[in-house]
């Protein structure tokens, strides 16, 4: 998908621990994303979901869903002028004749089979929110570096004009837009660090990444380029989500199928001892239970609906994600051709702007206002640059996305 071309930055942000006494994690967008797909928080509790529902699958596959009974009574006999005990002791047990335990293992696994396909959905959208904060990373850091080469000339600018206005070659005017301008470059400095602190913070909490484990991020903003769309719509059925909309159908077919079992009949069949003194009684009995009331039309008409609204929503989804993909894909397009013609047509002026801006200033042919203006506007430009690739690079990633590619 993307290329780490070079390493653009080394934003170690050590949380108040020396760098030196601790360990530091390298990340590269390829390595973001394995661990966003292995240890992100969210990843590991819908993992562990996985085991709820094949909990599930347990009970579902019990050959009998009820327990025997067991009935005792005991009781005095009197008449006659004679006392005694009567004893009775029962044991029944119901059976199921309607496929029930097959509905039921069919949902449980249909179940299983959800939840899987949710925790590689779970996958997907964290390595999309890891990728971006990466994203978020780089761009962070080659603005901190804009900001520290601005701020070192700044500071320069300064001391230059400390000098010369002791000489008394500039006014106290000059002196002070000096002094604002390298304020206005510290700030920005400080700025840019605070940015690149809060995108290591996220990649830190997607991660689950140590507090005081310094991060260096190792990419570039760069993208390779897009396959022909043709291409990438073919992944679009590989969509996880497209899985659990389809295993949630399957998990209401199989609800509808036990609700048209419970229109059968239960047996039960019962065994009793009885002791009637002086009589020893040994009885055995069936008993039915006719679905005239309760005959599963809730549970029926419940996986029916359910099952019709799980593919009306995958065959809708499916639409939407071909429509998503043709708009992502042409807004990358365009977003990346601006970035590229921004960076061609100005990133080179700007430095000749510079050059011959600080030349002019300092042979007294330009007054310090104006460079001081062709300087900020150099900086605003770059910090655009930056802007645009990072979009451009969020475009990209956003086609992957809806492609089904980034898994």
């Amino acid at each position: 998908m993307f290329c780490a071309v070079r390493a653009i930055a080394a934003a170690c942000l050590f949380a108040g621990v020396p760098g030196a006494a601790v360990a530091q994690t390298v990340l590269t967008l390829e390595e973001t994303l394995a661990r966003a797909r292995d240890q992100a928080g969210a990843v590991v509790v819908s993992r562990a979901r996985i085991a709820e529902a094949e909990a599930s699958l347990l009970g579902a596959s019990a050959r009998l869903r009820d327990n025997p009974l067991m009935e005792a009574a005991a009781g005095p006999r009197s008449g006659g002028g004679t006392r005694s005990a009567d004893l009775e002791l029962g044991l029944s047990q119901h059976f199921e004749t309607g496929g029930q335990r097959q509905a039921r293992i069919a949902g449980a696994r249909a179940g299983i089979e959800r939840q899987r396909a949710e925790v590689q959905q779970t996958a997907r959208n964290v390595a999309f929110d890891a990728a971006s904060a990466f994203l978020d990373g780089i761009a962070a850091t080659e603005r901190l570096r804009v900001a520290e080469e601005a701020d070192t000339v700044a500071r320069e600018l300064l001391n230059a004009s400390e000098r010369r206005y002791a000489f008394g070659d500039i006014a106290a005017i000059d002196l002070n837009l000096a002094r604002i301008g390298a304020a206005r470059s510290a700030a920005n400095l400080v700025s840019a660090r605070a940015d690149l602190t809060a995108a290591a913070g996220v990649l830190r909490a997607l991660l689950r990444l140590p507090i005081g484990e310094p991060i260096e991020l190792r990419g570039s903003l760069d993208v390779a380029p897009l396959p022909p769309i043709d291409g990438l719509a073919a992944f679009i059925d590989q969509r996880p989500e497209f899985g659990v909309l389809e295993a949630e159908a399957r998990e209401a077919e199989a609800q509808a199928q036990l609700g048209s079992a419970l229109r059968s009949p239960d047996l039960g069949f019962r065994v009793a001892y009885k002791r009637e003194e002086p009589d020893t009684i040994l009885l055995g009995g069936l008993t039915v239970t006719f679905p005239v009331f309760q005959r599963g039309q809730g549970t029926l008409a419940a996986g029916q609906a359910r099952a019709n609204r799980a593919r009306l929503e995958v065959e809708t989804a499916r639409q939407s994600a071909s429509t998503e993909l043709r708009t992502a894909y042409a807004v990358y397009e365009q977003r990346a051709a601006l970035a590229a013609d921004l960076q061609r047509n100005t990133i080179p002026s700007l430095a000749d702007n510079e050059t011959l801006g600080r030349r002019s200033y300092e042979a007294g042919e330009m007054n310090l206002m104006d460079f001081l203006l062709i300087r900020r506007d150099a900086l605003d430009t770059r910090m655009a640059v930056i802007d645009k690739r990072l979009e451009a690079a969020r475009s990209r990633l956003t086609v992957d996305f809806v492609a089904g590619v980034l898994r």
